[in-house]
């Protein structure tokens, strides 16, 4: 039995984490990183978790530690959930360490995206990070020097952040049991989950506006989750997921949006930006369809499909098809027990 330390972080993938075979967990009690247990309501009674008041030396095999960019950002560094990895880092100094990467150093809003196309090789970059901001990709070294390997979300981020090659690094795309997620008889809609707010450019909500907007002047309602609708449960929401027709994800910077993959998994035909590796796994109008930039050209797709419901069907029927073979659960568990075991033996 291996025995983790961790803290929470994001439930819905922590809660696949737990279903790792042979592991035992433990999640630090703290006030800087809020957590709701609705993404997986039955999580904290389901596997092998406690929570405990402090760490204990001795005590544990692994820990596993949480970072996205905006741990960087000055104020959160010091008092939000930057300053909770910082603390449990340094208190943690007796067994291995695990970083999960969750974002990607691309965060204008606080920090300049500097690394160019006319200046990444005079600043020793490559062109995998055209578009990041250089501070973030220091302060990431900076913070992971005494770490003992960092999982990333995607291949690209692994190479944004600078660990293409590296050997105390790998990308681990995420996996999920495909009977806990319903493919129903679809209604015409059109649907997308990201958080409500904050990182703007990152998620792209300008051209997920830009989309809604011309939709409703379609008389085409999209539903944000989150934001146009709520559930009361975990079940709720994945019924309402299986029976959405199609499924939006707008984002720019976001390393394998889990939303994504649900929304394949619940067959729903997807229509998705094509960075972050999505272009990898969707084959453009044939399990997916893969978009560009462009609020009008998104539009007329939604607008042609929802009048095509037996494409759309079709498509998402063989993107569920595709997410159950790319994004299963057993290769994610096998994956993570290789990190596992090659840290703790």
């Amino acid at each position: 039995m291996t025995k983790i330390f961790n803290y929470p972080w994001h439930i819905a993938h922590q809660y696949d984490l737990a279903k790792i075979p042979d592991t035992e967990w433990s999640w630090l009690v703290q006030h800087r990183r809020s957590y709701s247990a609705f993404p997986r309501d039955d999580f904290f009674s389901k596997y092998n978790f406690e929570w405990v008041p402090y760490y204990e030396p001795g005590k544990y095999d692994v820990a596993i530690l949480h970072l996205d960019q905006q741990c960087f950002e000055p104020g959160i560094a010091e008092r939000g959930k930057g300053s909770l990895f910082l603390h449990v880092n340094s208190v943690v100094d007796d067994i291995p360490k695990i970083v999960i990467m969750h974002g990607t150093p691309f965060y204008p809003e606080s920090f300049k995206s500097d690394i160019t196309k006319d200046n990444y090789k005079g600043l020793g970059f490559t062109e995998d990070q055209i578009g990041m901001s250089s501070e973030l990709i220091h302060l990431f070294n900076q913070w992971v020097e005494d770490i003992d390997f960092i999982i990333f979300n995607s291949h690209t981020a692994q190479k944004q952040w600078g660990y293409a090659n590296s050997p105390k690094a790998r990308t681990i795309w995420h996996g999920m049991d495909e009977e806990e997620w319903y493919n129903l008889p679809k209604e015409p809609r059109v649907v997308t989950m990201i958080s409500p707010g904050g990182l703007d450019a990152y998620y792209d909500r300008t051209f997920l506006r830009g989309v809604k907007e011309l939709l409703q002047e379609r008389d085409i309602e999209h539903c944000h989750i989150t934001v146009d609708a709520s559930f009361k449960n975990w079940e709720e929401y994945r019924q309402f997921l299986g029976r959405s027709l199609l499924y939006f994800n707008p984002t720019k910077e976001s390393p394998m949006p889990r939303s994504r993959t649900e929304a394949m998994m619940s067959g729903c035909c997807v229509l998705t930006t094509p960075h972050q590796d999505a272009d990898m796994f969707v084959e453009n109008g044939v399990n997916g369809i893969l978009v560009p930039r462009n609020p009008n050209v998104v539009a007329d797709l939604i607008e042609g499909l929802l009048h095509d419901y037996k494409k759309a069907v079709e498509i998402g029927n063989r993107g569920r098809e595709t997410a159950k073979k790319v994004f299963n659960a057993e290769r994610y568990r096998s994956e993570w027990r290789e990190v596992l075991e090659m840290l703790t033996k």
